[in-house]
């Protein structure tokens, strides 16, 4: 069968796990890539989810991009992980005109499907479109496709109770992602002399500029501090084997975000069994099965999914969010530790374990299995050339 030359577009920290692995097609980078931070956005914000960019060569068939509405006269694809990544409200006459325009761009013929990363990412942009005249449209073109990773072992892992319990930390955005949840659940659990170990893999970014994060980093200079702690074990950043590596030989993640689209790393330790704790926001529930594959720690959620005490602009430099912020990573922690002191204290606790690990591989293997979904995206790629 045909080759189909597929350009990869738009904003590359999505694409590793919502492409094709091993493609039988051509996927082409170019050397260019637009990533997003296009020039025409910085002249006008509603503009920045649009990339008026054409390659300049005519020997490709498809174009796939990622959180961004293209140009093109080509048959295209549209990957999103949230709706605020394609649509904004607008906020006059003019800005209503650009969106209408944007909107139109999904709803023409060679616009193939327009996939949603997660059913949380769905439920978002079908809100956003209510009661507008191409919702239906548009609905018909949505589809889900989770993100994918290589499943790497064959087998659940086992549990030796005598062994030291290993966790890991994932994320560079170690506020945010929740390495300080994790740094403070370690010295919770040192005074305890509870047997565990947390490793951070982390480059610590924080502060001004991240969703959630209070502006000021000196706010977390204490929590910083328990990077020294004789049960953690700090990594500023590893090669990604050696990252995996470390994944395949913990017991649990421990990711306890306060905002995020899907988890990567969550999904990358189910590949080698190692089920989770995180939080119930966003798309995680369509991850995790309390019990079956991790636990969840409960936040409040508003009417969108996210957490509900999030706040955004000035309201993020106040002392009242510090304290919001400073409860809540000390509430996550303290609720992590009295699930892994339950789980300590089950007399069936080997079992419950291996039986954690198996649900993990499962969900690997059944949702976000890289070898299905390069199935899956190839066989789209050729229909949209035309092949089928």
């Amino acid at each position: 069968m045909k080759m189909v030359k597929v350009v990869i577009t738009g904003q590359k920290h999505i694409t590793a796990h919502n492409l094709p692995r091993n493609s039988r097609h051509t996927l082409i980078y170019p050397k260019n890539f637009p990533t997003g931070r296009y020039p025409i956005g910085k002249l006008w914000g509603p503009l920045s989810s649009f990339l008026p960019w054409q390659p300049v060569w005519s020997g490709y068939d498809v174009i796939h991009s990622f959180n961004r509405i293209i140009y093109t006269n080509k048959p295209w694809f549209a990957t999103f992980e949230d709706q605020r990544s394609l649509y904004r409200n607008p906020r006059n006459r003019q800005e209503s005109l650009v969106y209408s325009f944007l909107n139109n761009r999904l709803i023409l013929d060679n616009c193939q499907k327009i996939i949603a990363m997660s059913d949380f990412a769905k439920h978002r942009i079908i809100k956003r479109i209510e009661g507008w005249d191409i919702s239906e449209k548009i609905k018909q073109k949505l589809t889900v496709i989770h993100p994918n990773v290589p499943v790497r072992v064959n087998h659940p892992k086992t549990y030796d109770d005598k062994q030291q319990l290993q966790f890991i930390f994932v994320g560079s955005h170690i506020a945010r992602k929740g390495g300080i949840v994790a740094l403070r659940f370690a010295k919770k659990a040192e005074k305890l002399g509870l047997p565990i170990q947390v490793n951070i893999v982390s480059g610590l970014a924080m502060g001004q500029g991240v969703p959630t994060d209070f502006p000021n980093r000196d706010k977390y200079a204490e929590d910083l501090k328990l990077l020294d702690l004789n049960n953690v074990i700090y990594h500023k950043s590893l090669p990604n084997q050696q990252v995996m590596d470390l994944l395949s030989q913990s017991h649990f993640q421990l990711m306890a975000t306060l905002q995020d689209t899907y988890g990567f790393s969550l999904i990358e330790g189910f590949s080698v069994a190692t089920p989770a704790i995180t939080t119930n926001i966003c798309a995680l529930p369509e991850l995790i099965i309390p019990g079956k594959n991790g636990y969840f720690l409960e936040l409040p959620l508003n009417e969108s999914r996210q957490w509900k005490n999030w706040v955004h602009g000035e309201k993020l430099k106040t002392e009242e969010y510090w304290e919001v912020l400073n409860g809540t990573y000390d509430y996550l922690a303290e609720a992590a530790l009295e699930q892994i002191i339950k789980f300590l204290d089950r007399a069936d606790k080997q079992e419950h374990y291996e039986s954690l690990s198996a649900g993990a591989l499962a969900q690997a293997q059944n949702v976000n299995n890289a070898e299905k979904q390069n199935e899956l995206f190839d066989h789209l790629y050729a229909a949209a050339a035309g092949l089928y």
